[in-house]
Parts: C-alpha cells; structure tokens; sequence
C-alpha cells in the first residue's frame, strides 16, 4: 500500500470511528511507519477531519517541529509499536457500551458472534490518561499478545496488523458490548462456549469478511 492509500485509509477509519460513537471529541487511531507512526493531531475536530489533521510522530512520539502537536496519548500507541512488531494500527476510543462494562467491573462476554473475534479483553484497572511512556508501556504489556484492552471507566483500545482490521474489530467489540449491557434488563444473556467462540474465530477471521465490514462502514459516511 503506498503512503498516500495509507493516509487516505487512516483518514477513513477516524471517520467510521467517530460516525459510531468509538471515537468523540477525543480518541485517536494510527498507522505504523517505518520511522514511527502517522496519527490524528492531539487538537483535530474529529467530526470534520481532513488529511490536514494527520501527524507524523517519531518511534517515541514527538512529532514534527512546527507541526501540530499529536495527542497526550500518543504514548499508547508507540508503546504497542515497540513491543508488538506485528501490529501496524491502534485505535483508541471511548465509546459507551464497553466503557460502560468496565465502569461496573462487568467481563466482557461472548453474545455475538463476531464478537468472538477481540478474545476476553483484559481490564487496565486505572481509568488515567495514557500519557507518560511509562502508562503505555503498562497497556502495551497488558494487552500481551492480544488485540483489545478495555480501560476502566475511560474506554477501548485495538491493535490489529492494519487500520481496517483494527477499525472492524473496535466496532464488533463495541457491538458486542452493546448487545450484552442490552440483554441484562430482559435476563442473563448467552455468552458463547468456549467451542462456539472458537468456531466463530474459524468462520469468522476472514480477510473477505474484514473488507466487507469496512465496505459497509465506509460506504455509510456521508460525502466528505
């Protein structure tokens, strides 16, 4: 993918993000560089971003002289950069239904088969700003070698090998999360088995059903 497909992919993401409630008036998604990492600016407006609001930091988060400053949290994302050489995008968000899990010390449950998908997210147990290297580096461990954290009372965070990947699974965690709070007042909903949950990962992995999530997402916004 050549660098401007990638802007324009990362660009896209943050739009889907906020046009479903992952990202608000803060939140951040990123790509991996070779010398770092591109990511929305810590002051972008997130419900009308342009290319102009995308920011090169370096592998340790500082970004360009005379640039837009990135995010207080850019941190998170250099932290997973450092210890996960698979991952090329982290989102970071703080959307209702899974924050709302994590206020109340609620796990989160498998209720949705593509929910399946995240495993059981740890819980970081802090509901603080990941915005000293040394907080990063203790999400960046929790998150081993999985693909969500879910952060107490403050939000999510995804990891994934591209920013379509990582996009899809932030709104399939955010569904699940959603589907589960909404069934406790009619009973205790089904969470999946453990063979179950391993047959939707099967089925469900798929690059072909990845594109066509994203395709469903994107072709939802409205004309930039």
């Amino acid at each position: 993918m050549s660098g401007d497909e990638a802007r324009s992919d990362l660009l896209t993401a943050l739009r889907i993000l906020e046009a479903n409630g992952i990202i608000d008036f803060n939140g951040h998604a990123s790509i991996r560089r070779e010398s770092g990492a591109l990511i929305n600016s810590g002051r972008s407006v997130r419900s009308r971003l342009t290319d102009a609001d995308l920011v090169a930091v370096d592998a340790d988060g500082r970004g360009e002289p005379g640039a837009d400053a990135p995010p207080m949290e850019v941190h998170l994302h250099t932290a997973i950069y450092h210890r996960r050489p698979d991952i090329g995008a982290v989102v970071h968000g703080h959307p209702t239904w899974s924050t709302l899990l994590s206020s109340t010390g609620t796990p989160y449950t498998t209720v949705y088969p593509q929910g399946a998908l995240v495993g059981s997210p740890p819980v970081y147990a802090s509901p603080r700003s990941i915005n000293t290297p040394d907080v990063g580096s203790q999400v960046a461990e929790l998150l081993g070698d999985g693909c969500a954290v879910l952060m107490r009372a403050h939000g999510m965070v995804i990891a994934a090998a591209d920013i379509r990947g990582a996009t899809v699974l932030a709104l399939y965690l955010e569904e699940n999360a959603r589907r589960q709070c909404l069934a406790v007042p009619l009973g205790k909903p089904y969470g999946f088995s453990a063979d179950e949950i391993e047959a939707c990962r099967k089925g469900l992995d798929k690059p072909n059903l990845f594109a066509k999530a994203w395709d469903y997402y994107a072709a939802k916004l409205p004309p930039s």
